[in-house]
């Protein structure tokens, strides 16, 4: 690792150290084709994915580490030198089936995993690391990620971390999460379901019926009773179910909440 260059607060960064970590992290990956790297930092987990005959693209913010990458390998590994959340927000076609792999940055973490559901049919497979409690919020935890992921992913918490592993060493832990693209979907991903999963969780603490029908003109109560849902219950008394047939009405009626 290359310690004369500064980790920058406000790109969330925190490099992993250990190459034998790194390494571990990159088994986690099946998918042998394409790959897209988030964020790859000085290269740890980009040698490895290399090392393995993977045809690499790295998405990298930060354009003091370009050179270093570039220096360290070549011609071997396409650089994309922009903001992940551009790039990935409308993944380009050209780039086919892509698996993902990050030491996602903490401060966009959580609207990368967005765009990664949003683009799920090019994406087949993910590993990314997260801070711990955002990881159990993507994989056990019902909230607008669990929500968001869960439809299009399979997911399973294969590894935790503590802050010694990174330069330089956050606060909290971390965790990585494998994801695997489902073979059916039981919603389309699409703008109005994510739109739809981050609305229905504000106010989270308040009726669910009140909160939603803040912005729509009508037709919930009769959704609300065709799917014997209370209109006192709060948004974490209904399951995943409940909720994506709560979307699926939602959608089918024009209603916009």
């Amino acid at each position: 690792m290359d310690s004369s260059i500064r980790r920058k607060k406000h790109f969330g960064q925190h490099f992993l150290t250990n190459p034998e970590t790194a390494e571990r992290i990159v088994s986690f990956l099946e998918w042998k084709g394409a790959v897209v790297e988030i964020g790859p930092g000085d290269g740890i987990l980009t040698d490895f994915l290399l090392s393995r005959g993977l045809d690499v693209r790295v998405v990298e913010r930060d354009h003091e580490l370009i050179p270093g990458l570039k220096r360290r390998f070549g011609s071997n590994l396409k650089i994309i030198s922009a903001d992940a959340l551009d790039v990935m927000g409308n993944i380009p076609e050209a780039w086919g089936q892509t698996a993902v792999i990050s030491n996602l940055p903490y401060n966009i973490a959580s609207p990368l995993t967005f765009h990664f559901c949003r683009n799920v049919n090019q994406i087949p497979e993910m590993v990314l690391m997260y801070q711990r409690e955002v990881a159990e919020k993507v994989t056990t935890d019902l909230g607008p990620l669990n929500l968001a992921v869960g439809p299009f992913f399979e997911t399973n918490l294969v590894m935790t971390l503590k802050p010694a592993s990174f330069s330089p060493p956050p606060k909290v832990d971390s965790a990585v999460v494998h994801f695997v693209r489902r073979k059916n979907f039981e919603v389309k991903p699409e703008k109005d379901y994510f739109r739809f999963c981050r609305r229905i969780f504000e106010n989270r603490r308040k009726m669910l019926y009140k909160n939603i029908m803040k912005n729509q003109s009508g037709g919930m109560s009769e959704i609300f009773k065709k799917l014997e849902i209370s209109r006192s219950a709060r948004v974490d008394q209904l399951s995943v179910r409940q909720l994506l047939a709560l979307y699926r009405e939602v959608r089918e009626n024009g209603i916009q909440i």
